[in-house]
């Protein structure tokens, strides 16, 4: 299993652009938007950012509404359609620790690699909308705990990917002698954002 690493130099510049999966929450703005949120429009960008050279997709997650995203399409399975629907780009699905737990998300990622030859991603966000957590019944941490849970989150991710009869006794997750096969055809590469703004 190799590393899912870009093909450019470590020097070369990377574009990414940000999936417009929500409606209107791209930015914290009155002004009116010239984005949509349904899923032949965002092909229709994911094709032209591929076109242009553009490296990098990836679909925010949101399931209650904030600064005006209104609408919202779930992020993981949006990005596996934009990942069959280009032949380059390289996608990354954001998720929250505590609404996904790791081994669900290993193996949906396994999958996605496998689809898409390598090119499926995932960035880890510890959250910052309770409503999204308590709304669904999930307890909300504070600060420095839901980071917690997200750096357990990674290395449980990275286990079931690397290893064989993983076992994880954490304070968040528990995995007992697990092995998840098909393996990943390239390690896939998961990121987390280091900021919050809830406290």
């Amino acid at each position: 299993m190799t590393e899912n690493t870009a093909t450019a130099s470590p020097d070369a510049l990377s574009f990414a652009y940000w999936v417009p999966n929500v409606s209107g929450g791209l930015v914290t703005s009155d002004i009116e938007q010239r984005t949509h949120f349904d899923f032949d429009f965002n092909v229709r960008v994911a094709q032209l950012a591929e076109r242009n050279g553009f490296d990098y997709a990836l679909s925010q997650v949101r399931y209650a509404a904030s600064y005006g995203a209104d609408q919202q399409h779930e992020s993981t399975s949006f990005s596996l359609g934009l990942l069959l629907a280009t032949e380059r780009l390289k996608v990354i699905a954001a998720v929250h620790p505590g609404l996904w737990h790791p081994g669900v998300l290993a193996k949906w990622i396994i999958t996605a690699d496998h689809m898409s030859h390598g090119r499926a991603a995932v960035n880890v966000v510890s959250g910052w909308l309770k409503d999204e957590f308590v709304g669904f019944g999930e307890p909300w941490l504070e600060h420095g705990e839901r980071y917690r849970r997200t750096e357990e989150f990674i290395r449980v991710l990275r286990g079931l990917w690397t290893e064989k009869e993983f076992t994880h006794l954490g304070d968040f997750y528990r995995i007992h002698d697990f092995t998840l096969k098909p393996r990943p055809s390239t390690c896939p590469v998961a990121r987390t954002r280091r900021s919050s703004w809830a406290q």
